[in-house]
Order: C-alpha cells, then sequence, then structure tokens
C-alpha cells in the first residue's frame, strides 16, 4: 500500500505499480541534501537538552511526498554522545525508530535486539531498530508515542516548505 504509513516516503512511479523496489529516501539524502534544508549537519555533535525539551522545533516538508522532517538532539545514556537526528514524522508509526546509523552515531556498541529508551529533545521515549526489511531501514521516525505522550501541535506551512513541531 502506497502512500500510507512509512510507505509513504516514496513516490509512486510507473516501475512501482509493476512491483518493482520502490525508491526510497535513503540515508544518503539525511546526509547530503537534508543537511542543507535544516542548516546542521545530520548526525552532528548535538548539545543536550535539558528535560523536557526546547519547544517549538521547526522543520522542513522533504522528499518527493512533502514529509515533515525535524532534527531533534538525541541520546541512548547520560555519558554517551548527543547527536542531531533527522526524523520523519510518522502519525501512523507507534513508535519511534532509528536505523543502525543513527544508533552507531549514539555510541550503541550494537544495535539494540528490542526496544531501547532514549532521550529525543530532553524527552524519555522507546525507540526500536528500523524494519531492516523495509522501506526505511536507516531513515528515523518520530512516532505517535512520542507526539502523543508530548501532545503534541504540528504545524505545515505547505508554501514555504516548514514544519512547527511543539507540545501543548
Amino acid at each position: 500500500m502506497f502512500n500510507a504509513g512509512p510507505y509513504d516516503i516514496v513516490q509512486s512511479t510507473p516501475s512501482m505499480l509493476q512491483g518493482d523496489q520502490p525508491a526510497c529516501i535513503k540515508h544518503i539524502n539525511l546526509q547530503e541534501e537534508a543537511s542543507g534544508l535544516l542548516e546542521v549537519a545530520y548526525l552532528s555533535t548535538a548539545v543536550p537538552v535539558e528535560v523536557g525539551g526546547e519547544w517549538p522545533v521547526h522543520g522542513v516538508l522533504y522528499g518527493p511526498c512533502k514529509r515533515p522532517l525535524v532534527c531533534l538532539p538525541t541520546q541512548l545514556r547520560k555519558n554517551s554522545p548527543c547527536v542531531n537526528v533527522f526524523y520523519l514524522l510518522d502519525t501512523g508509526a507507534h513508535v519511534c525508530e532509528l536505523g543502525p546509523t543513527a544508533f552507531s552515531a549514539l555510541g550503541a556498541g550494537a544495535v539494540p535486539p528490542r526496544a531501547t529508551l532514549a532521550t529525543i529533545n530532553g524527552v524519555h521515549c522507546h525507540v526500536n531498530l528500523c524494519a531492516q526489511d523495509g522501506n526505511h531501514p536507516d531513515i528515523p521516525m518520530l512516532g505517535a508515542d512520542f507526539l502523543t505522550m508530548m501532545s503534541a501541535v504540528l504545524t505545515v506551512d505547505y508554501k514555504r516548505s516548514t514544519v512547527s513541531l511543539a507540545h501543548s
């Protein structure tokens, strides 16, 4: 099913309708193009944020389907690196997800086999490994669990291709 849940990160093309593997937003897109749009390097060192976080967070509409993309400082443990992780907001995803590259940048010795606790913009939240056989094996997703916990308010400006994420 296209244009629903995590699969709307792809652009429908005639080849997709014929059963070919869809062209996804790749990790390299986050390193190169998205870093320029968000004006911060993907997975660069970030300053840890106090409990509760800094709000609102501003981001962009990114990719062929104009998905909300925000940069949030993320840390696995108190003494582990804090890095700038770019998250696609996915209200259809039940939980937050990180890919192997993000887990590595966050100082995880190995990718956790099950959900692990992370601090995302000063908020403690469980994160899972992205489905490695899915359409986004290395693209971080900010899921409904985080958005619900924060009573998030998402403002989208399609004219300017920007987003703002606040909590109420």
